[in-house]
């Protein structure tokens, strides 16, 4: 994985597509981190496929409308949860590509990106942690086939999509956890409000994960308390910060680098 933007440099701007896993605490805590002008919308619980449709009704901006008049840098998409019906039945890589196509309309030169998720945690129903922990490596290739397919319908000259490896950390947090390695963590639940949204750690965890990608700088040494529209969030642990800061970074040098 290669990064080609300075996230520090002035002047660059991204927007964010998604649904309650974007929120809008991702692109307000990496306003924040990276201090660049970043936009987005949000359809809670939507595909890529009524985001596209209905993007009017969105919180945030209207992307559709938006991005034309208003070219960015960065596009990062996501899409709904659980993945395999969604890629049935709303042709999610079709509608990948639409979006990332209108923002090369404004840009030819943007770079796009689909954020890697999670599904909901069962261990109610499991007895474990560790069945949605193996769930999101065997879901791997389909988040990964959704940007191959994008890749290949683009033109030869655009920037490739690439994958920002959150699922992958939320593994590696996961295990940390079971290693003890996490101070004041017994359980990956430790770190979500519910069975799929993270606390405001978890989405500052996700973030770093999403700034090493961006920027293709370490995470390590980042401030533990971020800023969002309506004043600070509440800052990481001390004893925390650094260890998902550097958990992070791994995340994204192992993906980009594997065995």
């Amino acid at each position: 994985m290669t990064s080609v933007l300075q996230f520090l440099a002035e002047g660059i701007t991204a927007f964010y597509l998604g649904h309650s896993l974007v929120s809008p605490t991702l692109p307000e805590m990496m306003r924040d981190v990276t201090k660049a002008t970043i936009q987005y919308q949000i359809i809670n619980g939507a595909p890529l496929e009524v985001q596209w449709k209905e993007s009017a009704v969105a919180q945030g901006v209207d992307g559709r409308s938006w991005i034309p008049d208003h070219p960015v840098d960065v596009l990062v998409l996501t899409e709904r949860v659980p993945l395999a019906p969604t890629i049935e039945y709303h042709d999610s890589a079709g509608y990948a590509t639409r979006w990332v196509k209108l923002a090369l309309d404004a840009n030819p030169r943007v770079q796009s990106y689909l954020y890697q998720t999670w599904d909901d945690i069962d261990d109610a129903q499991t007895g474990t942690t560790r069945t949605w922990r193996d769930r999101i490596l065997s879901d791997l290739p389909q988040w990964q086939g959704i940007v191959d397919k994008v890749n290949a319908g683009l033109p030869a000259d655009a920037a490739p999509m690439q994958l920002i490896p959150a699922g992958l950390g939320m593994v590696r947090l996961h295990d940390a956890i079971a290693e003890g390695r996490v101070p004041e963590a017994d359980s990956i639940r430790d770190f979500f409000r519910d069975d799929i949204h993270p606390t405001d750690a978890g989405f500052y965890y996700v973030t770093m994960i999403h700034y090493a990608v961006l920027t293709g700088k370490s995470p390590v040494g980042l401030p533990r308390q971020l800023m969002g529209e309506y004043g600070a969030y509440p800052p990481v642990p001390k004893d925390q910060v650094e260890v998902l800061q550097q958990l992070a970074q791994e995340t994204v040098a192992a993906f980009d680098k594997p065995d």
